[in-house]
């Protein structure tokens, strides 16, 4: 066996000699990588060619295809080269598409089956016809009787016969309908699935120009890129907070929505899941001018944030015996296997996967991580008097946690959906895991006081006094962080001074952001502190100022 390999740019407009005859062939998609914005998919065709020249054709490539992109290699007995490759649009053909060829037979016989319920009810009206005929001449017929001398009863039998018959037209009639409209009933059903599918795509060819010393035999491989698949993470975070000494645990289950608009299904492929993201380019971006300019002064006033709770937690689901007794086992759920690189992480699915173009997504597990996560309660009693579970835990996985949705769990119940940020291997992330009632925060006003200083009241000044008061309800140690403000002047002439009585933060500018502080201490069970923020601000008595505490 020879290995064939071509490194072209696809390349058009390459002539195809007079003598070299087509070989079509049948090609069918093997393996996908999927990448989060794009997918490189590989086909395999199988080929004869007779010595000489010969183009192999494969016109099933899908119009989306980058052309190029495309890449042929293959393996062959015999002795053979590949010579060029060309790639060609062509239109849609109907002929072969078998799903809509499919739906359109149903339909039509559908429509068939509804002409001779048509014809059915068009002979059982000249029946009724018929019939009312009679019924509409028996007067005639009942005055000529008596004058022959005929017996009244024989004419009641004769109605009645009518009568009979009419009954048992209309019946037939009836059921006729009733077929009609179940049988159009499934038309509009057929029709709908028809209208539902995915556009019709005009496909591509490839012309593969080989040449062969000898008669040969072989397998041609194809793969190319596509922009119209890819794949979105997705998480399941489940927290166990591990009350009475026991250590939390965390577990990260890691999914991916795969979807595809390619407009060929994917059969039974082998599918491998990457983390590279070739589609936000391969260099840095250049940076613009960055210039200051005088505007005009306006004023702005800040709104005050609102946090919201999470949603409530769906019932749990109880669990029930199998019939004949004994106990259900927990079902396995089939992860992928992990292969990373320096520069990339590639996730592959051990068995094959099927994915129709433009029908939904599909939805696999990747890889399911066991963490030990550091607790932290945040509060922000100046907003909410709400205080917050928070799991700090680095990404021990090798791999990227590429973003997307995260579905939060504490201790079983339904804590609420994120956005997980982009977070590379060994960086550290912080999720909130909702409102942990086992910690009560409280923020009391103590004083606030305006004044003026000065002989001649030159100055004027606003002191704030503000008594905040945690407690750790929990049974183990916890680390509580309560966050405030502290006014940040912009100004030379206005001055904001700490009071004595204050209690010095552990963390000023929190997060990069000015004026904001932090008090984090670790709180035994059942431990309460008091902290106190005490400022003065101080200002030249003819200007106002605005601030929002």
């Amino acid at each position: 066996m020879k290995i064939l390999a071509l490194s072209l740019a696809a390349l058009a407009a390459c002539t195809a000699n007079a003598y070299a005859a087509d070989v079509p062939l049948a090609s069918r998609i093997t393996a996908v990588t999927v990448h989060p914005q794009s997918a490189a998919v590989l086909r395999e065709a199988a080929f004869s060619v007779p010595a000489g020249v010969s183009v192999l054709l494969v016109d099933d490539l899908p119009a989306d295809m980058a052309p190029d992109s495309l890449r042929v290699e293959g393996l062959a007995a015999g002795g053979l080269s590949i010579r060029s490759v060309e790639t060609r649009s062509q239109a849609y053909d109907p002929d072969a598409d078998p799903v809509r060829m499919a739906i359109a037979a149903e339909i039509q016989t559908l429509r068939d089956r509804i002409a001779r319920l048509n014809d059915r009810l068009a002979a059982l009206d000249l029946r009724v016809k018929f019939i009312d005929g009679l019924a509409e001449s028996l007067p005639q017929g009942l005055a000529k009787g008596f004058a022959e001398g005929k017996a009244v009863g024989d004419w009641i039998q004769t109605a009645e016969g009518l009568g009979a018959e009419r009954e048992k037209i209309d019946a037939l009639r009836a059921a006729v309908l009733i077929e009609k409209r179940g049988v159009e009933k499934t038309i509009d059903g057929r029709q709908r699935a028809m209208d539902d599918l995915p556009p019709a795509l005009p496909k591509l060819a490839a012309r593969i120009e080989v040449t062969a010393g000898q008669a040969a035999t072989g397998r041609l491989s194809l793969g190319y890129r596509t922009q119209t698949a890819g794949w979105t993470p997705a998480y399941d975070v489940s927290l166990s907070v591990g009350e009475a000494g026991a250590e939390p645990k965390l577990e990260l289950v890691r999914r991916a929505e795969l979807h595809q608009a390619t407009g060929e299904d994917w059969s039974g492929v082998a599918l491998t899941l990457s983390t590279a993201r070739p589609a936000e380019g391969t260099q840095a971006p250049e940076p613009y001018e960055s210039v200051v300019r005088f505007v005009p002064r306006y004023d702005a006033k800040m709104a005050r944030e609102s946090l919201v709770r999470p949603a409530p937690a769906p019932p749990a689901l109880a669990a029930e015996a199998p019939q004949g007794g004994g106990a259900y086992d927990a079902i396995e759920q089939a992860e992928a296997i992990a292969d990373f690189g320096d520069f990339r992480a590639e996730y592959r699915i051990q068995d094959p996967v099927s994915v129709a173009s433009g029908d939904g997504s599909r939805s696999v597990r990747i890889a399911t991580e066991s963490l030990a996560p550091l607790l932290e309660v945040r509060a922000v009693p100046a907003i909410s008097d709400a205080a917050y579970l928070t799991a700090r835990f680095k990404n021990r996985s090798g791999a990227p946690y590429v973003g997307g949705e995260a579905v939060l769990y504490r201790d079983g119940a339904f804590a609420g959906t994120v956005p997980l940020p982009f977070t590379g291997p060994d960086a550290e992330i912080a999720l909130g895991f909702g409102i942990d009632d086992k910690v009560a925060v409280t923020r009391t006003i103590v004083q606030e006081k305006t004044g003026e200083r000065g002989l001649i009241s030159s100055e004027k000044t606003d002191e704030r006094r503000y008594l905040i008061k945690v407690e750790n309800r929990h049974g183990r140690p916890m680390p509580i962080v309560v966050l405030d403000r502290l006014p940040v002047s912009e100004a030379q002439t206005i001055a904001v001074e700490p009071l004595s009585e204050a209690t010095p933060p552990t963390e000023t500018a929190v997060d990069g952001k000015r004026g904001v502080v932090a008090w984090r201490y670790d709180y035994a069970p059942g431990e309460i502190k008091e902290i106190r923020n005490a400022f003065t601000i101080r200002w030249p008595a003819d200007q106002d100022v605005f601030w929002q505490n």
